[in-house]
């Protein structure tokens, strides 16, 4: 089948490219390189020895979109801004990429007859909860632009789905870390926000002292929990998704593990994986942070059979892998 992966260029969309290459599939990718990387492209097309189609431009050209889509059957929608830090300081910028954006292609999609998507949703739209782990049905209140723009997305979905008979499947993922084996492709940790990035920056690059947000969690440890899952382990749940296209329908799922990992557990493993002690200090807790955000991944498990693979050492090993041999990302 030809797919359209729209944002192929980043750092989730490469590695799906890659799966997707493998499963034989022929690939268009579509990607402005605002966030992604031309580089990223070239090696996953490298990893699967099979070529793919590359189209430099944005979700919100509607040329572009057109181009894009001839002949495709499925699309893969990544193409997103996500820093939550700087969709609260410019919001606009969010709307008008995320969901403005996202508009103009889903009537290109129309236009073009491809009524098939599978959609990078995150788990930003549950805001704080006070039940975990966390379920689809849990009630929605994002607390950043970030997580607005990715509810907005899973209405506009409903919308074509109710009234233009599409098929959608909306992933909510949970914390993403990892990279691909090989230590071609991953996740640049110049610039990176989450934590395993900016625990392997401290040691590959600038040594600086990571701080832990809050020692007085209500946690066994102190320190915020997390649900991390393996990108390759994500990757694979996208083409499983794949199997929910065959009737008009929007499924939501989780993607996580549901297994919580502390501050400290993901530091003491970073540390593990790279033989050195990590340098950190403890500061207050940061205002609007969550102490646990834990996925039920459960309605993907009896839907599809799937299961994560891999553990929290095989994600900050294979990141560390990836910092090691790519020290200035795809430079």
């Amino acid at each position: 089948m030809r797919v359209l992966v729209t944002g192929g260029a980043g750092y989730i969309g490469a590695h799906v490219v890659v799966d997707l290459l493998l499963a034989g599939h022929d690939v268009v990718v579509l990607d402005d390189l605002s966030c992604g990387h031309a580089a990223a492209v070239t090696r996953a097309q490298e990893l699967a020895g099979r070529p793919c189609e590359f189209i430099h431009g944005s979700i919100g050209d509607a040329g572009a979109m057109t181009r894009a889509l001839r002949g495709v059957g499925v699309v893969f929608h990544f193409a997103a801004f996500k820093m939550v830090d700087q969709s609260m300081a410019k919001p606009e910028l969010y709307f008008q990429n995320n969901l403005a954006g996202m508009a103009t292609m889903l009537s290109a999609m129309e236009a073009a007859g491809v009524r098939r998507i599978v959609y990078s949703s995150s788990a930003a739209v549950y805001g704080t909860q006070a039940v975990m782990p966390i379920v689809e049905g849990a009630p929605l209140g994002p607390e950043n632009p970030y997580g607005l723009t990715k509810k907005h997305g899973e209405e506009l979905l409903d919308w074509m789905v109710q009234r233009r008979g599409w098929a959608a499947v909306s992933l909510r993922y949970f914390n993403p870390v990892g990279a691909h084996p090989s230590g071609r492709i991953g996740q640049p940790v110049e610039g990176a926000a989450a934590l395993a990035p900016r625990v392997l920056r401290a040691l590959l690059v600038d040594q600086a002292r990571v701080t832990i947000f809050g020692t007085d969690w209500p946690t066994p440890d102190g320190t915020c929990l997390r649900d991390y899952i393996h990108v390759c382990d994500l990757s694979r749940a996208h083409l499983v998704a794949m199997g929910a296209l065959d009737t008009p329908s929007h499924h939501i799922f989780n993607v996580g593990t549901g297994r919580p990992h502390s501050v400290r557990e993901v530091i003491a493993a970073c540390g593990e994986a790279a033989g050195r002690d990590v340098p950190f200090v403890e500061g207050p807790r940061r205002p609007g942070d969550m102490y646990s955000a834990v996925a039920d991944p459960s309605r993907f498990r009896e839907a599809f059979g799937f299961e994560a693979r891999l553990g929290l050492a095989d994600m900050v090993g294979s990141a560390w892998r990836w910092g090691v041999e790519n020290p200035e990302g795809y430079r």
